[in-house]
């Protein structure tokens, strides 16, 4: 498990600025090369799209599940600079979908969205997108790798705020590329994890290394717990933030619980986020 939540929130904030390395952008050290030869088998099992609602804008579609939202806002979003975005949102021009209808969470800062980015210029201007880049990159070079916290991507856009878990953690291919999907919950404190603060996201990369899918969607957890009573599913946030022994207990508890969970037990299902990933389509212009 990651121990970036194990200090301070100021601490934290400026490790992560200042301990990202430069990005390895796709065509570097071979890494494309390795990545692109694990696509085929990766990709092969890609099931056929859901029955549902077909989404497309310029040259990437895919297909809302039925009961999940009853549709999506394209929008062609102009680059943007730390003047317009904050540090963690400079990205070049991308594509963004935003659900409407959604039925999971209705969350006031997270909104149910599929962006995809030209990959390179995203890592080059963004060091938070170049990280999480990255170690997709060796984990569809290595995909036998365990994926745990410590070695899966993050989401790009949301900065020095820290992953403090990642559960149902899993390859999920799409047509066209491959990527990882987990739930999380991120914060710039190690605190503890409740029913209503994750969201499940997915970090994916097509097999010619061009572009970068970044998706995520808020979910309720099969949890009881809440700010009021965090402790009410019998796994204990320490009260001492500083016992990082106790604190490693307590995250791996609850990604345990999380991981033995059915997909269907999180609202909306899990199994419906991964339908719709799956079957995202990503055409070269």
């Amino acid at each position: 498990m990651s121990r970036k939540f194990f200090g301070l929130a100021g601490i934290l904030i400026l490790t992560l600025a200042c301990g990202l390395s430069g990005p390895a952008t796709p065509g570097q050290t071979g890494v494309e090369t390795i990545v692109a030869a694990t696509f085929e088998a990766l990709t092969a099992s890609a099931p056929t799209a859901p029955s549902g609602t077909p989404v497309s804008f310029q040259n990437i579609s895919f297909v809302i599940p039925e009961g999940l939202a009853d549709g999506a806002t394209p929008e062609l979003i102009p680059a943007m600079d730390e003047s317009v975005g904050g540090p963690w949102g400079v990205a070049p021009q991308y594509i963004s979908f935003t659900l409407t209808g959604y039925t999971g969470r209705q969350d006031n800062f997270f909104k149910a969205v599929v962006n995809m980015y030209p990959a390179s210029e995203y890592a080059s201007v963004n060091s938070w997108a170049g990280s999480s880049l990255t170690r997709l990159q060796a984990l569809l070079a290595s995909p036998a790798t365990p994926l745990t916290n410590d070695n899966l991507p993050t989401v790009p856009f949301n900065g020095a705020a820290a992953q403090q878990y990642a559960a149902q953690a899993k390859f999920i291919p799409f047509n066209g590329g491959n990527g990882v999907s987990m739930i999380s919950q991120y914060s710039q404190f190690p605190g503890p994890i409740l029913k209503d603060n994750s969201f499940y996201h997915y970090e994916g990369l097509t097999s010619d290394g061009k572009y970068f899918v970044a998706a995520l969607f808020p979910v309720n957890l099969p949890l009881q717990s809440t700010a009021e009573n965090p402790n009410a599913d019998g796994i204990i946030h320490p009260n001492d933030i500083s016992d990082t022994a106790s604190l490693t207990a307590y995250y791996q508890g609850i990604t345990d619980k999380l991981n033995a969970s059915s997909p269907d037990s999180f609202q909306p299902s899990l199994n419906q986020l991964d339908a719709l990933i799956q079957s995202i389509t990503v055409n070269t212009p």
